[in-house]
């Protein structure tokens, strides 16, 4: 069986509809299996649905679904309709987002792991059909859906291995990959009726022959995720503790150390980034999602560096 792979885009900060659905069906041309969308000033059901539209093999999903910007019965609602409308090609990520991103809209985030539990919890319920009757009884989805959930800590992989289908971490290194095999046993071991968990994992990836010049780029594009408290969590478990107190000192991306970003970016001279990926798929990842540079070009860029 060939090795999965999928792509991750951010159409929300600027893509019109068309372009959105152009590059879903070029990842498709390409040979991608999955291709997934973040919610980034976008409404990603309606992104996943586009891009549903405009392909009539690959994978589309949402990576991830922010749980506090819909009711779980309407999370359901739309999933089941994506799925149905697409043959059973619609994966459901959901996950917390971050508290600036929440506070920003007045979202009092509260307890996450409880409300993620709550809400992946009702959203199978809707799914399965079941509830009480709004203006009609409730009917279960034509086609099934898929539940994978974002996480970062141990506590969050183990939470979400009790409940989905499969997880989606992103900015781990591949050591951190292996050791949630641990993680995601505990929680598999309180699930009822799930087979193996799919472990995704969301690789920053930037291509070129100047490995410092690369390097320097990543900075620019992931230098935000520095000022969400959950990934300066991470990287201080991940064993990148004096990074993560520059972080919280907002160094920014110029806190993003050359071994932070080896471990976890795949970056340089294509057969530098297929050494990295072979590492991540070596420590037990299923399905690799490339995350491109911002942008459609460079979107466009790693899609012809991975066409098969």
């Amino acid at each position: 069986m060939a090795e999965r792979l999928a792509l991750a885009v951010i159409p929300g900060i600027g893509w019109s509809a068309n372009e959105v659905q152009t590059i879903a069906r070029e990842a498709e041309e390409a040979g991608f299996d999955a291709i997934f969308a973040a919610e980034v000033n976008n409404d990603v059901m309606a992104t996943a649905q586009l891009m549903g539209a405009a392909t009539r093999r690959i994978t589309v999903g949402t990576w991830i679904a922010n749980i506090y910007l819909r009711h779980s019965y309407a999370c359901a609602q739309g999933a089941a309709l994506i799925a149905d409308a697409t043959g059973g090609r619609f994966v459901l990520g959901l996950g917390v987002s971050h508290p600036p991103v929440n506070k920003a809209l007045g979202i009092d985030m509260a307890d996450p792991p409880t409300m993620l539990r709550r809400y992946v919890t009702a959203v199978r319920s809707w799914l399965r059909g079941e509830g009480p009757a709004t203006h009609l009884p409730q009917r279960p989805a034509a086609k099934p859906v898929p539940i994978y959930v974002a996480a970062v800590t141990s506590r969050t992989v183990e939470l979400a291995s009790e409940l989905a289908d499969g997880i989606m971490p992103f900015l781990w290194s591949a050591s951190r990959v292996a050791k949630s095999k641990a993680w995601i046993d505990r929680g598999r071991a309180k699930a009822s009726g799930l087979g193996k968990a799919d472990v995704t994992v969301g690789l920053p990836i930037f291509i070129g022959d100047n490995v410092n010049a690369m390097r320097d780029v990543a900075r620019q594009n992931l230098g935000l995720y520095t000022t969400f408290p959950f990934f300066q969590r991470l990287f201080r478990a991940s064993g990148f503790a004096e990074e993560a107190a520059q972080m919280e000192k907002g160094a920014g991306g110029g806190a993003l150390s050359d071994r932070l970003l080896d471990a976890v970016c795949l970056s340089g001279p294509m057969a530098r980034c297929r050494e990295q990926l072979a590492a991540f798929r070596a420590a037990g990842t299923d399905l690799p999602i490339l995350v491109p540079p911002i942008g459609i070009e460079g979107t466009r860029a790693v899609i012809k560096a991975f066409r098969r």
